[in-house]
């Protein structure tokens, strides 16, 4: 054998092992990274918990009232669950986001989500651009009747501060300030030159007083406790805004294991606004299977309960049922009440986190609609 022969097989050996030294480099990453030291099954809890921290989270869209679209959120979390301090707190989270529907929805956002002070201290806030393309339905009684379409078209902030009252105890109180300036074209229904669509420049901006009570075990897929919330608040030209009216509203949610492997969860969303409210911002029925602000009112409530079965390893099959109303006042109670329901499942995907994910189908009093679900569906 030659020389040349014998450097050319030496070097031929020496890439070989290079890129098993890479593979195998790799292929470590990745196991530490995404897959679980306890069972081996597909985990972000690694990725998470390093130093990268940032979890792309695809938006699939499915809102019946903007149609289907997508786009990208970018997460970064901030505090580890394998930090000893964070562990039992509230998530410190930013998120990065921008999303488009096929009837031309779009939306643009930065977003914070911080615990502070060993979690003596919340902090939530957003920055945005909004322009979502929407419907809303006026009733016999209204001065139009039918569904009319309309868009949104502007800068929108939200900043909420709250204090935990006592260490010992979840209960905090603060205040949060939201603040909307857009424009808004209506399409009015009138077949009339320069009477088809009616455009405005509005401003919705308001203080709310908010407390919060939350025991809940986590905040992405939690299995038990309470999570329950009252904000009373005005929205008035002192803010910023154009319009004046009062805004009450409270959720709860809360969660109850059944069977080592059987959680059921409880949720009731009252709403109330009085005053010159504008459209847009009137109460509605939040229910999966019923778009938004197809049935608003001056006052709404939603009431749902979702059950989750733990059927093989991280795998969870969940159903769910709810209704709601929305009426010009609590007069017309009992009246007029819809109902959803569906079914779906859920993958444990962060052991660390509670972070389940996975797909729900629901059929409401009109139409079928299905959305992909990243931690509880149930939020502010």
């Amino acid at each position: 054998m030659n020389n040349k022969t014998t450097r050319v097989k030496l070097k031929f050996c020496t890439l070989l092992l290079m890129c098993f030294c890479q593979y195998n480099s790799n292929a470590q990453w990745f196991s530490d990274m995404f897959v679980s030291p306890n069972d081996g099954a597909i985990d972000a809890s690694g990725f998470l918990n390093s130093t990268t921290g940032f979890l792309p989270v695809p938006i699939l869209i499915t809102e019946p009232a903007v149609g289907y679209g997508g786009g990208l959120a970018i997460a970064y979390f901030h505090k580890k669950r394998d930090d000893k301090e964070a562990k039992g707190l509230s998530p410190t989270v930013s998120v990065l986001a921008g999303a488009l529907t096929e009837n031309g929805t779009w939306l643009a956002a930065i977003a914070h989500q911080g615990s502070y002070a060993k979690d003596r201290i919340r902090y939530l806030g957003f920055f945005g651009y909004l322009a979502p393309k929407l419907a809303v339905y006026f009733g016999p009684n209204d001065i139009l009747e039918g569904k009319f379409n309309f868009d949104l078209n502007g800068f929108a902030t939200m900043h909420e501060v709250l204090y935990r009252v006592k260490k010992e105890i979840p209960f905090f109180a603060g205040a949060n300030y939201t603040f909307f300036t857009n424009t808004v074209k209506f399409d009015t229904g009138i077949n009339i030159p320069e009477f088809e669509t009616f455009e405005r420049d509005t401003n919705l901006a308001g203080m709310n007083a908010s407390f919060l009570w939350d025991s809940r075990d986590n905040s992405f897929t939690p299995t038990k406790g309470i999570m329950s919330g009252l904000e009373i608040g005005r929205f008035a030209t002192y803010f910023g805004g154009d319009t004046n009216f009062w805004s009450i509203s409270s959720r709860t949610y809360a969660y109850v294991p059944i069977a080592s492997k059987l959680f059921s969860g409880y949720r009731l969303n009252v709403a109330s606004k009085t005053g010159d409210v504008p459209f847009y911002a009137l109460p509605d029925i939040s229910l999966r299977g019923i778009p938004m602000m197809r049935y608003q009112g001056a006052n709404s409530y939603t009431i749902e309960t979702e059950w989750r079965w733990n059927l093989y390893k991280r795998w969870s099959v969940v159903g769910f049922v709810g209704m709601g109303e929305a009426m010009k006042d609590y007069s017309q109670l009992g009246k007029d009440i819809k109902a959803a329901g569906g079914c779906g499942f859920r993958y444990l995907l962060a052991e660390d986190y509670g972070l389940h994910v996975g797909i729900d189908v629901a059929r409401g009093p009109e139409i079928w609609a299905w959305n992909l679900t990243v931690g509880s569906n149930w939020f502010r």
